[in-house]
């Protein structure tokens, strides 16, 4: 009896044991699985919002694309959302600083991501509120999205618009129409050679060679009167050339002056003795 009282104990206390490695091993495991570290040191920061959209506790926080902590806790207050969250980093806000709930993926899910502001800017005071901006849905944004392609559906089916009026009004689109045949016609002749256009591109480059020597003569002419050859070139590079041509524009119009002093006793004198 003494034996068999002694060996239920000892199963018992077996049993006992394997139960606590197995929870050992599930509390092993829920922290390799939450990557949560209990022994590391943590940051805790708290954030306003006025709505979360959908963010719960044991979400993840990032920071320039890496994660750096878990939401703790939400708690409702007034008429916003304060998000608490514990960093495994330290972090300063500074001014421009930006803290947004988006989708982990388009399957579901939050993130709440932190942007630090201006780094060569002082840090905030610790004690100064930090603010979240209101969460952006994804598909809020997508009705919106399709809301608006509708609208222009409609328009078109109406007639509005450019695109509308050469959906409906049949005018337009054969003045379209014809412009297209008008350019294909002036295409075509340019491929063909014909016009001015049409020689410069044409296989035959005479034209093109032609304008290219007159371009050379041109520049060779201008190189000569910068060079003072000729006698264009003397007159821009000689001083002494316009400084003679201008006394003698001087002597000119002094010579041109007496002249007009003169007239009206030459004419009496003509008119005086023109009568004896």
């Amino acid at each position: 009896m003494a034996d068999k009282y002694k060996k239920d104990i000892s199963i018992e206390v077996l049993v006992g044991f394997f139960m606590f490695i197995i929870l050992i091993a599930l509390g092993v495991f829920t922290i390799v699985l939450s990557r949560q570290n209990f022994l590391q040191k943590k940051y805790p920061v708290a954030v306003v919002f006025s709505n979360v959209g959908g963010l719960r506790d044991g979400d993840h926080v990032f920071l320039r694309g890496m994660q750096v902590g878990i939401v703790k806790e939400t708690t409702l207050e007034n008429d916003h959302v304060v998000v608490h969250a514990d960093l495994d980093v330290p972090v300063a806000f500074h001014p421009g600083y930006r803290v947004d709930i988006v989708d982990a993926s388009l399957l579901g899910g939050k993130v709440m991501k932190i942007n630090e502001g201006e780094l060569t800017e002082p840090p905030l005071p610790e004690d100064q509120p930090i603010h979240g901006q209101k969460p952006i849905e994804i598909l809020d944004e997508f009705a919106t999205v399709v809301d608006s392609i509708k609208t222009m559906v409609d328009e078109l089916a109406a007639g509005k618009g450019t695109i509308g009026k050469l959906l409906k009004d049949e005018e337009v689109y054969n003045n379209l129409l014809a412009t297209m045949d008008n350019l294909q016609e002036v295409s075509e002749r340019v491929a063909n050679g014909e016009g001015t256009l049409g020689r410069l591109l044409a296989k035959d480059d005479q034209l093109y060679q032609d304008i290219q020597a007159s371009a050379a003569n041109i520049r060779s002419i201008t190189e000569k009167i910068e060079s003072g050859g000729g006698t264009l070139g003397r007159l821009v590079e000689d001083d002494q050339i316009y400084v003679e041509a201008q006394k003698l524009l001087e002597e000119l119009r002094a010579a041109i002056d007496d002249m007009r002093e003169t007239s009206p006793v030459t004419t009496f004198s003509s008119v005086f003795f023109g009568a004896f």
